[in-house]
């Protein structure tokens, strides 16, 4: 017997499905028995025991069917799935190991271009920050001083002008004489008139009235000619006016209120409970 004949017998021995044949003989149960434990079909189990690993639709059912008929005979499932794996490793997993390496060798080489996108960076941001400093640098332009105008006086030096030439003589200031003073005039008051009164004094341009509200009531107030407000009043109220000429103040209740005339409190406008039609100016109340 060859070399290769004795290696491919401890091969089919050592395999999963001869462990798993061997295992079942060994506890006596027939593959009905087991498939009728397993639900699995004994065509699939007899697949198992002779390696057949072409007898399933997918992998994943060949994995599933293993892992369940080692478990039903006492098998660890998963000392069984990595036998399979070395023994029955696709073609199309080593492949796929291949090209795993070959794209890691590939991200290997790739790194180095990783490794220089930081110093790009770090120099564009030295670039553009000398560029802000330069500019950040440059001396402001000097704005153009205008020569003052005719109406602008010329301010004198505070230090006096000193001369290098020496022996200048002293220039001697003659003073004017003033001019004669002028006579005096003198105002003659005319003889007062006898009947003639002296004109009003002019009453001053504006002025404030302040209006605080003791009692409930309705207002209605005219400034300087101009349009009517009205006022819904309410106890503890304080409204204030300035005017030119005239305030116009319609008060249903007269004595409801307490008027300032420029700071200056006046009489109360009326009885309580009594209307008031009153126009004030900077003099006081008209009649």
């Amino acid at each position: 017997m060859s070399i290769n004949e004795t290696h491919h017998q401890d091969h089919s021995a050592n395999s999963p499905g001869a462990i798993l044949r061997r295992c079942r003989e060994y506890h006596g149960i027939s593959l009905e028995e087991a498939a009728e434990a397993t639900k699995i079909g004994t065509d699939h189990l007899t697949a198992l025991e002779k390696d057949q690993i072409k007898g399933f639709a997918s992998q994943a059912y060949l994995k599933g069917f293993l892992r369940i008929y080692a478990t039903h005979l006492g098998l660890n499932a998963d000392d069984m799935m990595r036998l399979y794996e070395k023994l029955y490793a696709s073609p199309t997993s080593h492949d796929h190991s291949l090209n795993a390496g070959d794209s890691g060798v590939a991200r290997r080489r790739r790194v180095p271009w990783k490794k220089l996108i930081l110093p790009a960076v770090l120099l564009l941001m030295l670039i553009v920050t000398s560029y802000i400093l330069d500019r950040s640098s440059t001396p402001p332009a000097r704005r153009q001083t205008l020569p003052p105008g005719p109406g602008t006086p010329i301010a004198a030096p505070v230090q006096p002008v000193r001369s290098s030439v020496s022996n200048v003589p002293s220039v001697t200031h003659v003073t004017s004489p003033a001019p004669p003073a002028a006579v005096s005039e003198k105002h003659i008051t005319p003889p007062e008139r006898p009947g003639v009164a002296p004109p009003p004094a002019e009453a001053p341009k504006d002025f404030i009235v302040r209006m605080k509200v003791i009692r409930n009531g309705t207002l209605a107030v005219t400034i300087d000619g101009s349009a009517t407000q009205n006022y819904e009043l309410s106890v503890g109220d304080v409204i204030e006016w300035k005017a030119d000429k005239s305030i116009i103040l319609e008060l249903s209740n007269a004595g409801g209120v307490e008027i300032e005339l420029n700071g200056r409190q006046i009489k109360p406008l009326g009885p309580e409970g009594k209307p008031a039609y009153v126009t004030l100016d900077a003099n006081g109340v008209k009649s």
